[in-house]
C-alpha cells in the first residue's frame, strides 16, 4: 500500500532536486546555497525491521518507572542546553532563520521539558473512580503508553516541532520512531546525538533518514500511534491510511490564522505584532498571521502603521547577518508557492505593500496584499511566506464571520483595548487557539495545548493534553467487598429483577410519586 501516497509524501524532495530512493540526502544551506553536508538515506525495504526493534526495546522503557524516565528527561535538558550554540548554529545555516529565532525556537522547546518534570507525575498519576453501580468495587483509570509512536515532521521548526511529541512519548513510555524532513537532516542528526546522549538506549528513539516513501513504508510497518506534523494535502493521504490500518493519529497540518482588528485597538502595537507574526521565520509557520480583518474606520491607519513598520523594522537577509529580521525560504518549492501566489494576486488587481527588498536567491520581500477577498487564492490558500493579506470589515460581526469561513481553524488573534470584548469574540472563533493583543508566542507556551480545527488537524501536542495524547486510557476493577449474591450473573430469579425495578423506580423516578412505586410489594 506505500505506492497509495509515497508520491505525495515525496513531493517536496523530488522538486528541491533530490530524488526519492537516492543513497544521500544531501543539505544546502538556502541562503547561500552552499553544501552543508549530506546523510545515508534510508531505504523503505527497512522499515519493517526498524518498527520491529522499536516494538521489541518499548516493554523495557515502559517498565522503568516514571521517575527513571523522569531523570533521562532532565539529562535531556541538560544535553540541549549544552548544545545550545551549536543547534542555533546549524537551524540558521540549513533551515535559513535568523539567529534570534533560532534562540526563540530552543526557548519553549527547553521549557517543554521543565513542564514534564514539574507536572507528569501528576498528569500521569492513576485516577480513582467511585462507580455507583458496583459500589461494593474499586476502580482505577490508569495512563498507559501506546507502544511505537512514529514522528513524522516537517523543516519549518526542526528543533520544537519533533522534539514535542517525541518528549511526551519518551516520558509516557512509548518508543519513538522520527522522520525528520529531508531538508533539515544535519539538525536531525544532531537532535539524536543530544537524545543519546541523555541516555535514551538506541532502540527506544531511532532517527530515520528519508523521503517520503521511507515515512510511507513506516506507516505500513504499523506503529501503534503517529504524529504528523505537515501539509494539509499530505495529511489527507496519512490519515486515510492510518484509519485503514486503525492506528490513532495526532496531525498537525495547515493555517491560514486570521487577525482581527477593530476599531477600539491599539493600531500601532496591532501593526508590529501583526508585521511580526506574519513574517517570522520568514512566514514560514502554520501559526503565521496571513489575513487580516480590519474595521475599515481604521483600516488605512492600520495599513500606513504596517507599512512602517517594514520599511524601518523589518530587514530581509542571511540569518547569520545580525541585523536581519528574517532569513531565506527554506527551499525553492515554498519560493514558487509563495511567488505564484503573489503574481495571482496581483493579475485580480491586488495592491502590493513592500518592505525593503529582498536579497537575490531564496529571499522574499516582506508584502502586504490589499483590494482583494477570499475568492484570491493568496486570501484562502495558505501561503507560508512573509505575505499578509489586509481586508476591511464593516464590524466585528463581519469579521467573526469571514474567519470562521475558512477550512482552516489554527489560530487566531484579535486586538482589541476591551478585554471584555476580546474575550467575548474569541469564543466565537472556530480555531484550536486563540490570543488577545498577541500572536504566537503565548499560544506557543508548553503548558498550553496545541493544535487545530477543521482542515488543521485534530489532537494535541503540549500541555496536559499533549502528555494524555501519547497513552490510551485503562480501566481496572477489582473488589472492595464481595456481596451475598451477583445481582446481575444467572441464575435470573424474579426477585432479582424485581430488585433492579425497586432500584430504578428509587434512583432515576423523575417525581417522588415515581420514586415511592419502589414501596411496592410487587412491581413485577
Amino acid at each position: 500500500m506505500v505506492e497509495r501516497y509515497s508520491e505525495t509524501l515525496s513531493h517536496e524532495a523530488q522538486s528541491n532536486g533530490q530524488e526519492s530512493g537516492t543513497a544521500k540526502i544531501r543539505s544546502i544551506n538556502p541562503a547561500t546555497g552552499a553544501l552543508l553536508g549530506e546523510v545515508s538515506a534510508t531505504q523503505a525495504s527497512e522499515a519493517e525491521a526498524i518498527i520491529a526493534r522499536a516494538r521489541s526495546a518499548q516493554s523495557g522503557w515502559a517498565a522503568r518507572s516514571l521517575k527513571e524516565r523522569l531523570m533521562v528527561m532532565r539529562r535531556l535538558r541538560g544535553s540541549l542546553y549544552h548544545h545550545y550554540d551549536e543547534l542555533v548554529d546549524l537551524m540558521v545555516k540549513e533551515q535559513g532563520k535568523t539567529t534570534q529565532d533560532a534562540m526563540a525556537e530552543l526557548l519553549p522547546t527547553l521549557e517543554l521539558v521543565n513542564f514534564y518534570l514539574r507536572n507528569s507525575q501528576e498528569i500521569l498519576a492513576p485516577e480513582r473512580v467511585f462507580a455507583l453501580l458496583v459500589p461494593h468495587r474499586r476502580h482505577v483509570i490508569e495512563r498507559r503508553p501506546y507502544g511505537v509512536v512514529l514522528v513524522i515532521s516537517p523543516w519549518n521548526f526542526p528543533v520544537l516541532l519533533p522534539l514535542t511529541p517525541v518528549i511526551a512519548a519518551l516520558v509516557a513510555g512509548n518508543t519513538v520512531v522520527l522522520k525528520p524532513s529531508e531538508y533539515t537532516v544535519l539538525t536531525s542528526g544532531l537532535i539524536d546525538k543530544i537524545i543519546k546522549e541523555a541516555g535514551v538506549p538506541d532502540d527506544v528513539f531511532q532517527l530515520v533518514y528519508g523521503y517520503g516513501d521511507v515515512g510511507a513504508a513506516l506507516l505500513d510497518a504499523r506503529p501503534d500511534k503517529l504524529c504528523f506534523t505537515g501539509s494539509e494535502r499530505v495529511g489527507r493521504k496519512v490519515a486515510a491510511r492510518a484509519g485503514e490500518l486503525l492506528i490513532p493519529v495526532t496531525l498537525e497540518l495547515g493555517g491560514k490564522d486570521a487577525a482581527i482588528v477593530l476599531e477600539d485597538a491599539n493600531i500601532k502595537r496591532a501593526a508590529r505584532g501583526i508585521v511580526w507574526g506574519g513574517t517570522l521565520n520568514a512566514g514560514q509557520a502554520c501559526i503565521s498571521i496571513e489575513r487580516v480583518y480590519v474595521v475599515r474606520s481604521v483600516a488605512d491607519d492600520l495599513l500606513a502603521e504596517m507599512k512602517r513598520v517594514l520599511d524601518n523594522q523589518v530587514r530581509v537577509g542571511p540569518g547569520t547577518d545580525s541585523r536581519s529580521t528574517y532569513g531565506a525560504i527554506t527551499n525553492r518549492a515554498q519560493m514558487n508557492v509563495i511567488q505564484s501566489q503573489l503574481e495571482d494576486a496581483a493579475a485580480h488587481g491586488a495592491q502590493l505593500i513592500t518592505g525593503k527588498p529582498a536579497p537575490e536567491g531564496l529571499f522574499c520581500t516582506p508584502t502586504v496584499v490589499t483590494g482583494v477577498d477570499e475568492q484570491v487564492t493568496v486570501a484562502s490558500e495558505e501561503t507560508f511566506g512573509p505575505v499578509i493579506t489586509v481586508m476591511s470589515v464593516e464590524n466585528e460581526q463581519e469579521a467573526i464571520e469571514r474567519t470562521n469561513n475558512s477550512r482552516y481553524g489554527l489560530t487566531t488573534s484579535i486586538w482589541t483595548e476591551n478585554r471584555e470584548r476580546g474575550r467575548r469574540l474569541a469564543r466565537q472563533v472556530q480555531s484550536g487557539v486563540s490570543g488577545l493583543n498577541e500572536h504566537i508566542w503565548s499560544q506557543s507556551t508548553p503548558e498550553m495545548p496545541w493544535g487545530g480545527v477543521k482542515a488543521s488537524g485534530y489532537g494535541r501536542t503540549r500541555g496536559r493534553e499533549g502528555l494524555l495524547d501519547m497513552t490510551y486510557a485503562h480501566a481496572t476493577s477489582y473488589e472492595r467487598f464481595r456481596l451475598p449474591f451477583e445481582p446481575f450473573w444467572v441464575p435470573y430469579l424474579s426477585y432479582k429483577r424485581s430488585l433492579l425495578k425497586r432500584f430504578i423506580h428509587l434512583w432515576y423516578g423523575p417525581t417522588l410519586r415515581d420514586k415511592l412505586k419502589a414501596l411496592k410489594w410487587r412491581v413485577e
